[in-house]
């Protein structure tokens, strides 16, 4: 037997249990022998004063009769004499059955006890051996499964006893995680053939200018292939920063160190960056608006924002900030086509790009609302998406916990 098995839980559970009913039961049994005779001594005594009572009364009947007797013949003393010597022969014989009477029934109680104890902790320790192991037979199938589930197999489960105990609740548990592993997996894979779409193309058109280049002469063509390089760098550059913001925003799950951040003058500064933008941008802020968060990450949340509206607005586009108690919401609307209902959570989604925005002259790549989600989340905030009832487009609300106003 491997040594490995005697250290398994079946084995220690057994033995333990084993060792401490033979502990109980030789304290029991020690116990009971101590009590039987301590009980058989009393009723002993009990039983030798009553005969000793009874022995006393005939031997003091008889030794007056012997006095009455003695007056008239002188034999009285000798009387006497005889009836003490049998009075202390009764007691020694009393007490001799007594002790042997106490010995016979405290061994008996022993003999019993040494057969009793052995097969009570043999036949415990059996039945305690067939329950655990009957009771560990779903966490060696689940052992078993597990063993057999790797990468490539993440869609496989482990089984779940009808049981309804703790071991079905850990599998149960472990089949939840084996879904948000799964889950992950399959988001880490489609991320990977979207980023490796997404920088294909900007590669294959600097390959394709840069091979004209090598065989144009034109001066004239090449300073159109270099804005064209320098335009499809740009965007590589861009989608690689938006990648390696999310990858830091997934892999940072240590507690935040947030600012009291001036929502308000973080709006004013992005939407100056869009003065020359084609649709109108109008602000409507407090002066102050202090939300709980990061500078650089709130930013780029109103960023983002901002210019996803500019992007898909006709003619306006409209931030407004709002404090409100313990939150402070920021609303982005424009008065473009809108977003669907059904379109308003896949947005978020990475590489996720609606069909009215896939022009590439947007230059749109389906990373910017992820990053925003991923951003608020991170904030412990909130982000809706609905209908902008003074504009008829969309509508974005981004609720971020409100800060202490700084002194």
């Amino acid at each position: 037997m491997r040594l490995g098995r005697l250290r398994s839980v079946r084995w220690r559970t057994t033995a333990a249990a084993t060792v401490l009913t033979a502990l109980v039961l030789s304290l029991a049994s020690v116990l009971i022998v101590r009590l039987v005779e301590s009980d058989l001594e009393d009723n002993a005594r009990g039983a030798l004063s009553s005969a000793l009572e009874s022995a006393t009364h005939a031997v003091s009947g008889e030794g007056g009769e012997g006095s009455a007797e003695g007056t008239s013949s002188g034999e009285g003393g000798e009387g006497s004499s005889e009836g003490a010597s049998s009075s202390d022969a009764r007691q020694q014989a009393l007490a001799d059955a007594s002790v042997r009477e106490v010995e016979a029934g405290v061994d008996a109680a022993s003999n019993a006890l040494l057969i009793i104890v052995p097969i009570v902790v043999v036949a415990l320790g059996l039945a305690i051996w067939w329950t655990v192991g009957r009771a560990l037979r779903p966490v060696r199938a689940i052992s078993s499964q597990v063993t057999e589930i790797s990468g490539s197999t993440l869609s496989e489960r482990v089984p779940v006893p009808a049981s309804e105990d703790e071991i079905a609740e850990l599998a149960a548990l472990m089949n939840e995680m084996l879904d948000r592993l799964e889950s992950s997996s399959e988001r880490q894979r489609a991320f990977v053939a979207d980023a490796s779409h997404e920088l294909r193309s900007p590669l294959s058109t600097i390959v394709a200018a840069a091979e004209i280049a090598s065989v144009s002469p034109d001066p004239m063509r090449l300073q159109e292939l270099a804005e064209t390089v320098s335009g499809e760098a740009e965007r590589m550059q861009l989608l690689v920063a938006d990648l390696l913001d999310l990858a830091r925003l997934d892999e940072d799950r240590l507690e935040l160190a947030t600012t009291a951040v001036d929502v308000a003058s973080v709006c004013r500064e992005a939407l100056d960056r869009f003065v020359d933008a084609a649709p109108a941008i109008s602000l409507n802020a407090p002066a102050t608006a202090h939300a709980d968060g990061v500078l650089s990450q709130i930013e780029r949340v109103v960023f983002n924002l901002a210019e996803n509206a500019v992007t898909h607005a006709e003619s306006h586009v409209s931030v407004t900030v709002t404090p409100d108690g313990a939150d402070v919401r920021i609303a982005v609307e424009d008065d473009g086509p809108g977003i669907s209902p059904e379109d308003r959570e896949r947005i978020f989604e990475r590489f996720v790009r609606l069909d009215s925005s896939r022009e590439r002259k947007t230059g749109g790549i389906g990373i910017g609302l992820a990053l925003v989600k991923a951003i608020v989340d991170r904030h412990r905030g909130a982000i809706r998406v609905g209908d902008s009832a003074a504009l008829g487009g969309a509508r974005f609300e981004v609720t971020l916990p409100a800060a202490e106003t700084p002194a």
